[in-house]
């Protein structure tokens, strides 16, 4: 997650199945307790995706056919604390071996609380968790949280912070995936919102049959003009195309670009200045990975899907107009930056280099996706082998 402010592919296809392999890495370890015991039955996966395996009986792991890129590798088992390790995978075909250890979770004297005891106090407080994690969508509607009493929250000088003594379980049935969640991370005031977690998603069971075609048009629709739908279009070349207009917005006042503009007489629409993907993304010293760079904000207008009625009635910012037919977003750097590294697939190699604001924020964990979605028709190299390499995986 992030901070929050109110033809290539038919040839990947014909390639043979050792060329598509290369592209692909192994990992293998095994998960202990901190005494060095094995724990079998230790959840390994892929944070924000559908790629996990299970340790065997001496905690042993394998999880293979994972592609290059940015990931965080994630161990969990019941009673101890969850670890992950951030992973930038460059070598096509290695196996790599990460090892786990992991600590018994602390229980402190009256940490569990029954759920008949939960006062009125939690309730409007998980009610305001609900709508800062959740989101305030038509998908976020159909999206429960299956084991909430297991959240605790402090509230200090207007900030919220939750934490969870457990993995939250998710069941988002508008886009039809149940999502384990370790929240790591949760603060919410009137003008911010930041979470983190590590989440694993499965498919729903279907219990009509109409639910598969419809939790496609959610997810097709949730993925299109989202953050990594953008990023994925800059760095395939195709932004425009995609349904995206690209603008720059000059910081003003000290430090900002003022006067002495570099866009030229580009001006457009006030102090709004008309860009391209080959102006702000250039290839990184690592091959297969790219630098975005700008200055002030980067404006985008999603011009392919209107507004939801709920994005005016959201909690932080209400606003009085008409809904507009296109989603109008904002990414900035954080104080002081000017860029952030993304990976071959527009994977932040930092997740937390980029903010977003505007439509973009208004979209939160109810209207997220598995990392593999979308990835195999979005025209990057190597994209279709690593579709191919979890669906070889058994799913």
């Amino acid at each position: 997650m992030r901070l929050l402010f109110p033809a290539l592919v038919v040839l990947l296809a014909l390639a043979p199945a050792s060329v598509r392999a290369q592209a692909t890495v192994t990992l293998t370890g095994t998960v202990t307790a901190d005494d060095g015991e094995p724990l079998p039955g230790a959840n390994v996966f892929i944070a924000r995706s559908q790629r996990g395996t299970v340790a065997d009986a001496q905690g042993r792991y394998r999880l293979a056919g994972v592609p290059l890129g940015a990931h965080r590798l994630v161990a969990s088992f019941v009673g101890f604390e969850t670890a992950g390790e951030d992973l930038v995978l460059r070598r096509a075909g290695e196996t790599r071996t990460i090892d786990f250890r992991l600590r018994e979770a602390a229980v402190e004297l009256g940490e569990v609380t029954a759920e008949a005891e939960r006062d009125d106090r939690w309730r409007q407080r998980y009610e305001r968790f609900q709508r800062r994690f959740l989101g305030e969508t038509a998908n976020a509607a159909e999206t429960e949280i299956l084991n909430p009493f297991v959240l605790d929250f402090e509230e200090r000088r207007g900030t919220l912070s939750a934490s969870a003594r457990e993995p939250l379980v998710i069941e988002n049935r508008a886009l039809g995936y149940r999502i384990r969640y370790d929240l790591t991370d949760f603060e919410a005031r009137s003008d911010y919102n930041f979470f983190y977690g590590e989440a694993f998603y499965e498919e729903l069971e279907p219990t009509d049959p109409t639910d598969r075609a419809r939790w496609e048009r959610n997810r097709r629709a949730a993925y299109r003009g989202s953050f990594r739908h953008l990023l994925r279009s800059l760095i395939a070349g195709t932004a425009d195309a995609q349904g995206f207009s690209l603008y720059l917005l000059p910081n003003q006042g000290p430090g900002g670009i003022g006067g002495g503009s570099p866009f030229g007489n580009r001006r457009q629409g006030g102090n709004r200045f008309p860009t391209t993907e080959a102006e702000i993304l250039k290839p990184a010293r690592q091959e297969g990975e790219y630098v975005l760079e700008f200055r002030g904000v980067l404006q985008t207008i999603y011009r392919d899907e209107p507004e939801e009625p709920g994005f005016l009635e959201r909690e932080w910012a209400r606003e009085r107009r008409p809904l507009r037919e296109v989603q109008t977003s904002e990414l900035r750097f954080p104080i002081a930056e000017i860029s952030a590294q993304l990976d071959r697939f527009g994977e932040e190699l930092d997740p937390r280099s980029i903010t977003v604001s505007g439509y973009m924020a208004f979209e939160r964990f109810a209207d997220e996706l598995p990392k593999e979605y979308g990835l195999a028709e979005s025209g990057l190299p190597g994209a279709v082998e690593a579709v191919q390499g979890l669906e070889n995986e058994g799913r």
